[in-house]
């Protein structure tokens, strides 16, 4: 049996959250798990053919994958136990490809459709596949029915913006007592740090809580007086090859640098750029410069809406604003299906759930279940 953080990678040490919490005293966590993204093991070769061959060798499934979730749940559990704190998960993934996104660009994320997978074969990439699936969606339907935990799986719309999204519209607790930390080692998240949300990176070469004020700075690695709020603007310059939304040709963290202040004096702040995009207003109508690099940001936006068009795929404040006023019937489903997770509370007892896991062959190890229902 593997263990589970050789699956979900992302245990921290205790002193990590205790960081956060003596930050400000706070007495509520709310942990955001970037699913897909922190399942760091399904990426390996030799643990894909691990869980392929446990699903051969009997009538079940391997579900190492939820039962490494529970793992990951039940350790935090405990934590909060120890420090005196109460605690929430939530959970987000999304399936399909992302409708929104691909009606802007449909390069978008693209490259990642072309693995070979290790070379397997077709109909074990495909078993792989549904395998996966099926730990998914018993994720989804067991653990929205414990305690503390929500799940929300979109169809067809990328899931990242999800912790903004409830942050930033007051769908979960917002007080100055609750700390939000979401697990995820994609640089976009870090445009939702703010006062009380935190994320925690991991990486091969670092762990650590990056904190409001930093994120602008590390992803840029240089110190810039400007705030988070301008992640999604330098991502749409510089670019976010891991996404495949390609930036402006030439210009990197140092362009950007020397042409954020003039980003500043023309807009103020975000919003008005977000303001514009979303009107469908020219963003530099009128606007005339002798600065080398805003004059080819410029060139780039009349001719392609390349500032534009980014700004719609990484930015989650926009996206955002798009499930505010939805304009579709299947925007207005992502809507209500994220609104209905949110006020929905329907847990099962604890040795109902025991019973119900143990008839779709997932035996948990250990306490891990008790701990859940802490």
């Amino acid at each position: 049996m593997m263990h589970p953080s050789s699956i979900l990678s992302y245990f921290p040490k205790y002193s990590l959250l205790d960081e956060v919490i003596a930050r400000n005293q706070y007495h509520k966590l709310i942990i955001y798990i970037d699913l897909k993204n922190c399942l760091k093991g399904i990426y390996v070769k030799d643990i894909v053919v691990s869980i392929l061959e446990s699903s051969n060798s009997t009538r079940f499934i391997d579900t190492s994958v939820f039962s490494s979730l529970i793992s990951f749940i039940a350790y935090h559990k405990m934590y909060a136990y120890k420090r005196g704190v109460s605690i929430d998960f939530i959970i987000f993934f999304e399936m399909g490809t992302s409708s929104y996104h691909q009606n802007i660009d449909k390069n978008y994320k693209r490259s990642r459709k072309l693995d070979d997978f290790f070379g397997l074969e077709r109909e074990k990439r495909e078993r792989f596949t549904e395998i996966l699936q099926a730990n998914f969606q018993l994720i989804e339907q067991a653990c929205n029915r414990m305690p503390n935990i929500k799940v929300i799986r979109i169809p067809r719309l990328e899931a990242d913006f999800v912790p903004y999204y409830l942050i930033t519209r007051n769908l979960t607790s917002n007080d100055e007592k609750t700390a939000h930390i979401i697990f995820s080692s994609d640089h976009d998240m870090w445009q939702t740090i703010s006062e009380h949300c935190y994320v925690y990176f991991r990486s091969a070469k670092m762990k650590t809580i990056i904190k409001r004020n930093e994120a602008l700075t590390k992803y840029i690695k240089s110190e810039t007086k400007y705030p988070d709020e301008y992640i999604p603007l330098a991502l749409s310059i510089i670019g976010d090859t891991g996404d495949d939304v390609y930036g402006i040709s030439g210009i990197g963290p140092k362009g950007f640098l020397q042409v954020i202040d003039e980003f500043v004096k023309i807009f103020g702040n975000m919003k008005n750029i977000y303001d514009k995009i979303e009107k469908g207003e020219e963003l530099f109508k009128g606007i005339e410069t002798e600065n080398k690099i805003l004059t080819t940001i410029i060139e780039a936006e009349s001719k392609n809406k390349t500032i534009s068009n980014n700004l719609k795929l990484v930015s989650f404040e926009l996206l955002s604003r798009a499930l505010d006023s939805p304009n579709s019937t299947e925007m207005i489903e992502k809507k209500k299906h994220i609104e209905n997770i949110m006020k929905t509370f329907n847990i099962a007892k604890r040795e109902s759930m025991v019973s119900a896991l143990e008839r779709n062959g997932v035996f948990l190890e250990g306490n891990s279940i008790d701990f859940i229902y802490i």
